[in-house]
């Protein structure tokens, strides 16, 4: 691990340690630690080094006090960085920012997929798209859940997702529904009673939307893989919550 990693690996510790101090009567905070780790930073990097890495991973309150970039006060100033964008505070927040962002369709298909893989059908799949959306939205964004839910749901909307949607990511796959409704087609046109034939209508479309959609779901697939990998991987979700204990 380069020099940045091993720092960050510090700061999301730091909720992991001040936890364990309260338990032993110490009055050691999580800014205690990331004190500690901007010490050793400073110790072992150049000043050029340490201080660009400590502008990318901490933020120091009012009083000084230095913060992970995911602080628990509300009244921390970034570190020589102005107008930059913080971090949404909790993985669901994360999930909700990245739906927000989808094309109007994708977000109706997502939608859907929750309705009957997270919210398990009911009376949901009787709902319109608009309603399917706006039930998510609220799942997503209800409040005052503890972090072990938060977690579960984050988990719960990663799984089925994926489940749902990995297929629509890759050129194979979207080549692989090509040509199934090709055959369709085909099939369709030798026999005109067949069950093919039933079918050529639906194959017809899929043809005519599959480049637009194909398109359109493999740049969701990299969007999504991003917000894993940054928000949602099982080291990210231990980090947010050492850092968020009460």
């Amino acid at each position: 691990m380069n020099a940045e990693n091993n720092f960050a690996a510090r700061l999301l510790d730091a909720g992991r340690l001040a936890a364990i101090a309260r338990t032993r009567g110490l009055k050691a905070d999580v800014s205690y630690y990331v004190d500690e780790a901007l010490k050793e930073l400073w110790r072992t990097r150049s000043p050029e080094e340490a201080k660009a890495i400590a502008e990318r991973w901490v933020l120091w309150d009012a009083k000084g006090k230095p913060w992970p970039r995911m602080p628990p006060l509300d009244n921390v100033v970034s570190f020589k960085r102005t107008g930059a964008a913080e971090m949404p505070r909790t993985p669901l927040q994360a999930i909700r920012e990245w739906f927000e962002k989808q094309d109007e369709d994708v977000r109706c298909e997502i939608a859907g997929m929750a309705a009957l893989l997270i919210f398990e059908g009911g009376n949901l799949l009787d709902f319109s798209n608009k309603e399917w959306c706006d039930h998510l939205r609220r799942w997503l964004s209800e409040t005052g859940l503890p972090n072990h839910k938060v977690i579960g749901r984050a988990l719960t909307f990663r799984t089925c997702f994926e489940y749902f949607s990995e297929s629509r990511f890759t050129e194979a796959a979207w080549m692989r529904s090509k040509e199934a409704a090709v055959k369709i087609l085909a099939d369709a046109g030798l026999d005109p009673t067949s069950e093919a034939a039933s079918l050529a209508p639906i194959a017809q479309k899929v043809l005519e939307s599959l480049p637009a959609r194909k398109c359109r779901w493999i740049e969701v697939g990299k969007s999504w893989s991003k917000l894993v990998d940054t928000r949602l991987a099982p080291r990210v979700l231990r980090g947010w919550n050492a850092l968020h204990m009460e």
